[in-house]
């Protein structure tokens, strides 16, 4: 069953109906991979052991979804895991060893857990007490942004922030972008550059959200006026 984040605008598919028995919600791992048959296909595998599964595309994604989704796992396909940037996977190793943690690949139509089962991993997963990760305290602040796909800024476009935390923005862009896409901000009147990852999309065209995309930076904002 699908299911949207909206006030994140993050988007996420749900592999089952979120409850398993009567009364009894299913506990949610977190499934991290490149291509939409193989989110599919774990989806499936881990609705079988009785799990629920938040599907991701790219790991720039996971802190975005664990403020949000209650999890209980996380699993990271190999694929994935090589494509991300440096950056990113610091980030991530954190997060990693909160929850129970495992790589994964695909040998045909079945999944091969590194160091473990499907079966095992699942029990841990079912064992855990699910949670959430503190968020970011954000701030309503609109600030003029050079928003850029590359350091040279040749082709930046001229946003503004909804909104700002100590490692991140919500920036206001018409322009298509990729969960997990690195990007390069230079605010208004401050000489520094700050770089970072898409961790969440809005796109335009909805026009019950501000279109734009959520940020990760790889390092803490300074003081901004």
């Amino acid at each position: 069953m699908p299911y949207a984040l909206d006030s994140l605008g993050w988007n996420a598919s749900r592999s089952g109906k979120g409850r398993i028995g009567s009364g009894f919600e299913m506990k949610t791992c977190v499934v991290i991979a490149a291509r939409q048959d193989t989110r599919d296909l774990m989806a499936a595998s881990l609705q079988a052991r009785g799990l629920d599964a938040a599907l991701l595309a790219s790991l720039g994604e996971l802190r975005c979804a664990l403020e949000r989704v209650p999890a209980c796992g996380i699993l990271l396909e190999l694929a994935a895991a090589i494509t991300a940037s440096k950056q990113v996977k610091e980030d991530a190793r954190e997060l990693f060893e909160l929850y129970p943690f495992a790589k994964f690949r695909l040998a045909g139509s079945e999944a091969s857990i590194l160091g473990d089962t499907l079966d095992s991993f699942a029990q841990k997963c079912l064992a855990f007490e699910p949670r959430k990760i503190p968020a970011s305290v954000r701030e309503s602040r609109f600030l003029a942004v050079y928003l850029s796909a590359d350091e040279t800024f040749t082709d930046a476009e001229k946003v503004v922030t909804a909104d700002i935390s100590a490692r991140g923005c919500f920036l206001y862009s018409a322009r298509e972008w990729t969960p997990g896409s690195r990007v390069w901000l230079k605010f208004l009147g401050v000489e520094a550059v700050f770089c970072g990852s898409v961790c969440s999309t809005r796109p335009w065209g909805n026009n019950k959200l501000l279109p734009g995309i959520g940020v990760r930076l790889d390092t803490s904002f300074p003081e901004i006026a």
